[in-house]
C-alpha cells in the first residue's frame, strides 16, 4: 500500500513538471511571436515614412522645376511686321537677341514697326527693355538684359518689292539709347528675299550694318541697287554707298535702337 502510493506520488510529481514545462515553452513561443510582430510593425512603418518622405520629396522637387508662370496679359505686345510695313531688322554681336520681323524673336516686345503710306520720314525701333523680353531670357521679370553691339542692321520693309516697289529708304538716323550715331556713308536701297519662320518673303532694305556685303558689290552685283539720286549703277561716283554706313564699335551697349529714315519714290 505504501510502495502504491509512492509510484503515485512520483507519478503526480513528473505530470506536474511536464505541466510546467509546456507552458514555459508556450511562453517563449508567445514572447518570440510578439517580438517577431512588433519587429515587422516598426519595419512596415520606416518602410511607410520613408515612401511618404520620398513622395514628398518629389513633390518639392517637381514644384523647384516648373518655373513661375508670368500671365501674358502682363506682358508687352509681341509684334509681327505685315507686308507694307517698315521694321528694324536688328541682331546683337552674339546672335542672341534679334528682331526679324517675327513675334517668335527675344525683340518683339514693343517693337516698333510702322506702316509705309507714302513718302515722307519714318522711324522704327527695336528694345530689349521690357519685362517679357527678360522673363524670355532670364525667367526674372526683374533680371538683367543688356544687348551688345550688332552683328547685323537694317531698315526693312515687309514683302516691299510687292507692297512698296517703287519706294526708296533713305536712312537719316541711328540712335543708341536716345544718344545719335554718326553716319560715315549713305545708305541704298534693293530688294531681297528673306525666309521668316519657314515662309519667303520678298522684302526691300536698306542696310546700317551688313558686313556680308563689300561695296564694289554695289551697283554692279547687286544691280538693282537704288537711292534717292537714282540707280547706283548710274552714278558716276557709287563709293558715297556702302552697307556699311556706320563704326559698328561705336554702338557698344544698348537696350533700344531707334533708326529714322525718309522714303522717296512713291
Amino acid at each position: 500500500m505504501a510502495k502504491t502510493k509512492k509510484v503515485l506520488a512520483f507519478l503526480l510529481a513528473a505530470m506536474m513538471m511536464s505541466a510546467a514545462f509546456t507552458a514555459c515553452g508556450d511562453s517563449e513561443d508567445s514572447s518570440k511571436e510578439s517580438s517577431s510582430k512588433a519587429e515587422s510593425s516598426e519595419e512596415s512603418s520606416e518602410e511607410s515614412s520613408e515612401e511618404e518622405s520620398s513622395e514628398t520629396s518629389d513633390e518639392a522637387s517637381d514644384a523647384e522645376s516648373t518655373p513661375q508662370q508670368v500671365p501674358q496679359g502682363d506682358f508687352e505686345e509681341a509684334v509681327a511686321a505685315q507686308p507694307g510695313e517698315a521694321y528694324l531688322s536688328m541682331v546683337d554681336s552674339q546672335w542672341w537677341l534679334q528682331y526679324t520681323g517675327s513675334d517668335s524673336d527675344y525683340l518683339c516686345y514693343d517693337a516698333g514697326v510702322v506702316p509705309i503710306t507714302g513718302n515722307g520720314e519714318y522711324t522704327v525701333s527695336v528694345t530689349c527693355d521690357t519685362d517679357a523680353a527678360r522673363y524670355d531670357t532670364t525667367g526674372d521679370v526683374n533680371g538683367d538684359l543688356v544687348a551688345s553691339g550688332t552683328a547685323f542692321m537694317a531698315v526693312q520693309i515687309m514683302d516691299g518689292a510687292t507692297a512698296t516697289p517703287n519706294a526708296v529708304i533713305e536712312v537719316t538716323s541711328v540712335k543708341i539709347d536716345g544718344t545719335e550715331v554718326p553716319l560715315t556713308k549713305k545708305s541704298y536701297t534693293n530688294a531681297e528675299e528673306t525666309e521668316i519662320n519657314g515662309e519667303k518673303h520678298n522684302n526691300i532694305r536698306s542696310n546700317i550694318y551688313n558686313q556680308w556685303v563689300s561695296d564694289d558689290k554695289i551697283g554692279t552685283e547687286i544691280t538693282d541697287a537704288r537711292s534717292a539720286e537714282g540707280n547706283i549703277s548710274d552714278l558716276a561716283d557709287k563709293s558715297a554707298y556702302s552697307a556699311t554706313i556706320l563704326d559698328p564699335n561705336a554702338i557698344g551697349d544698348w537696350k533700344t535702337v531707334e533708326v529714322t529714315f525718309n522714303i522717296t519714290g512713291m
